[in-house]
């Protein structure tokens, strides 16, 4: 049974308690001792107590100037104070105010870095200092399971011979020690049993259970205050221990990657919120099976990462097919060669074409492959059901035209309606021979490009997987629609245009004919081939992931195709693979939590304000794409298709998205959220300079030229100092050019 999760509603309020300073007749004294040092470009109201200071010191100057009225002491060197630094995580500070007096301590300049930009904002707020304890210590002070602290328990490995679990319980002790302390025993079960001096509370990790599927688990907290994690067959006591440190403990964004090293600085890329106490009880018991069951791609990620875990003992990485890639265009030193050398090379003048489909030689040195495949990964010790799962037999990339046209295919052509005919005809035959020498092993292909159709004759075999790409249709459209759901109920129905319409059609077809365990997607979200600012997609990320569960869909391939994309902090694709993450895992989540997470990911790497401004730029930008009806990201096959919104919505709305753009890094916490909050709202920069800049700039009143020059060299100059784009290969000139079109930025370049 699925149970709705509850989710933390936002932070816990801190409550620890400032060390105490020395008493008020003590203080002048104290001060006298401090070292006093300043500089220039440092306010005489600023004293610093340590070299390290001064940058914070100066940035507090200038930002406050002649506002900054009250005395104020920072520094790394807390000593003369009687205060501790090295209580301090490295981003954390301590303030205090004594009436005009104020102090601010931390444990490294960056942690001074966020006490500065905190205290200013107080002092523009026109509000009263307020005395703030960040990140002292570990960030939950109390961690009890049942009323039971969590120092009274064991972790128990009871499936003990499942590495997974190994690794579920391990993975738990680390986390539960940075979240309060706490250093946990892992036993095995017999260790446990035999163990005489052991705690007697018990934090137990099964795996097996076959109702739960391969990914499911569930979690309960049980009468007498010991926790169960119970998993699937493969990875399920995982998932549970992640997602117990997620809803139940508070962690985020636990990174599998350094992938995230520019989107989500390190001391957010695994984010614990504060808490004064924590009590995990039976309102927790709970039990998840994910909507879709293998999710691959999301390639920061631990949690809800199947593609993560591949072929990994230590995480159960088993049982799961690998996507079907183009196998026989990847393969093909190994398909044709040896007897089969000569058989088909695989070129032509004009490049890449596909093999011939009826030419027996051919099948034969694919039947010869597949076979091999299997004997030579058994004969290493590998297991049907375990590690070989299926044989990939796609056919090579290309469209239409690098078909066979020989006589026989021709007549294949004229039966089937579609050369998916072909491709399916060689799967089966591929996958018989997989059934009659090595039962329960699957021959699997693309239903991509040309493809995508199913033929109007043959039927794949119990035994054959389809991979269908809803990414690009040659028969039907020019492109897929980034704007709507890939179901297409919303899209225009022209063909030859941009829409998701056809696409949906044919793999509506393909689920008339191929059970739900045998049908594998390629997910494009189609944020990659815009260079110059996101494109508007998080909100129809949860409808696609609903369209796919409703059909019962089993995997997914959630490609984020980087190769046109853009990994510098202007385009988000983090924030996309880990919306998805989410959304394959619970796709029946309400609007109101999907956004949740959207916001949240805001707050968490950006800080909250800073964030919250953010987050309000996404939903200008989802609204200005809703306005703009069916367009694709991969805009230069349809034209007219370059531009994302609709930029008279834009326009109407300039003065007041730019203002956003630059509190977003005015508010940001610490130096590190400033660059990335301007980074990203860079891209919204240049919306509004395409959007204003026919009206302004080439039929504009000199005082319009002028403001709109100014944003445009200022969106220019961030795109240059960040290096968000790349100048050189899409002809825009690397020196500030008024006349040049902004529209120009958004023409996609030939690859290669």
């Amino acid at each position: 049974m699925r149970r709705k999760r509850i989710k933390k509603k936002g932070k816990n309020e801190m409550k620890k308690v400032f060390p105490l300073l020395l008493a008020a007749v003590m203080l002048a004294s104290v001060l006298a001792s401090c070292a006093s040092v300043s500089p220039a470009n440092v306010s005489s109201n600023i004293r610093v107590t340590s070299s390290d200071a001064i940058d914070a010191a100066a940035w507090l100057t200038e930002r406050l100037g002649e506002r900054l009225t009250d005395s104020v002491v920072i520094g790394t060197n807390a000593d003369d104070y009687d205060v501790n630094v090295d209580a301090l995580e490295d981003d954390g500070f301590f303030i205090r105010s004594f009436g005009r007096e104020d102090v601010l301590f931390a444990k490294t300049p960056e942690g001074l870095d966020r006490a500065v930009r905190k205290y200013a904002k107080a002092v523009e707020a026109g509000k009263a200092v307020e005395e703030t304890a960040y990140h002292e210590g570990y960030r939950v002070e109390r961690l009890t399971v049942a009323g039971n602290d969590i120092s009274e328990y064991a972790i128990v490995r009871v499936t003990e011979d499942d590495p997974c679990v190994g690794t579920a319980a391990s993975e738990l002790a680390e986390y539960i020690e940075k979240t309060c302390g706490a250093s946990l025993p892992v036993f095995a079960a017999s260790e446990y049993k035999a163990a005489a001096d052991k705690p007697a509370r018990r934090i137990e990790i099964t795996s097996g259970d076959k109702t739960l599927g391969d990914e499911g688990f569930t979690i309960t907290v049980d009468e007498a205050g010991d926790l169960h994690i119970d998993g699937g067959v493969w990875r399920g006591a995982l998932w549970g221990v992640y997602d117990l440190l997620e809803d139940d403990i508070g962690w985020r964004f636990l990174a599998g990657t350094s992938y995230y090293e520019i989107i989500v600085p390190a001391d957010r890329r695994e984010y614990l919120y504060e808490a004064e106490h924590i009590d995990i009880t039976s309102a927790a018991n709970r039990t998840e099976i994910p909507s879709i069951p293998i999710r691959g791609g999301c390639d920061g990620l631990k949690q809800r990462n199947t593609y993560h875990t591949q072929g990994q003992e230590k995480y159960g990485g088993y049982g799961f097919t690998i996507r079907a890639c183009h196998g026989l265009q990847n393969n093909h030193d190994l398909i044709f060669s040896g007897d089969y050398a000569g058989v088909y090379l695989g070129l032509s003048e004009s490049g890449f074409i596909q093999p011939c489909f009826t030419d027996e030689d051919v099948l034969e040195a694919i039947d010869h492959y597949a076979l091999e495949y299997v004997r030579s990964r058994r004969e290493a010790g590998q297991k049907i059901g375990k590690e070989i799962i299926a044989v990939d037999v796609a056919h090579w990339d290309g469209g239409l035209w690098t078909f066979c046209k020989c006589r026989n295919c021709e007549k294949m052509l004229s039966i089937e309606g579609y050369h998916s005919g072909a491709v399916l005809r060689m799967a089966n035959r591929v996958a018989d021979l997989l059934n009659e020498k090595y039962t329960g092993v699957c021959s699997m292909i693309l239903a991509y490009g040309p493809t995508d159709t199913l033929p109007r004759v043959t039927r794949p075999r119990d035994n054959v997987i389809i991979s269908f790409c809803f990414y690009s249709s040659d028969y039907y459209c020019s492109a897929n629609c980034s704007n709507h759901c890939i179901s297409g109920v919303d899209c225009d129905r022209a063909k030859g245009g941009v829409t998701n319409y056809y696409a949906a059609k044919c793999f509506e077809e393909w689920m008339t004919v191929v059970a739900p365990e045998r049908m594998q997607i390629w997910y494009y979200p189609y944020m990659t081939a815009n260079k110059c600012y996101n494109s508007p997609v998080y909100t129809v990320l949860l409808d696609d992931m609903r369209y796919l569960a409703s059909f019962g869909v089993e995997h997914i391939y959630y490609c984020m195709d980087r190769t046109l994309g853009n990994s510098n902090g202007m385009l988000i694709e983090g924030l996309n693979e880990y919306l998805g993450s989410r959304y394959m895992w619970d796709a029946y989540m309400s609007e109101e939590e999907a956004l949740g997470y959207l916001r949240e990911w805001f707050t968490i790497i950006y800080g909250e304000e800073a964030g919250g401004e953010l987050y309000e730029l996404t939903m200008f930008a989802e609204r200005a794409g809703d306005l703009a009806g069916c367009w694709s990201a991969y805009g230069d096959k349809e034209p007219g298709q370059l531009d994302r919104v609709s930029y008279d919505y834009v326009a109407k709305h300039a003065d007041e998205v730019w203002e956003k753009c630059l509190r977003a890094a005015y508010l940001a916490d610490d130096a590190a959220s400033e660059e990335l909050a301007e980074r990203y709202a860079t891209g919204f920069m240049f919306m509004i300079v395409r959007a204003l800049y026919d009206d302004m700039y080439v039929n504009g009143t000199p005082d319009e030229k002028a403001l709109i020059t100014e944003r445009y060299r200022e969106m220019w100059e961030r795109m240059a100092k960040y290096e968000l784009f790349p100048f050189e290969k899409y002809g825009v000139p690397e020196t500030f050019d008024p006349n040049f079109d902004p529209r120009k930025w958004l023409k996609i370049p030939p690859i290669g």
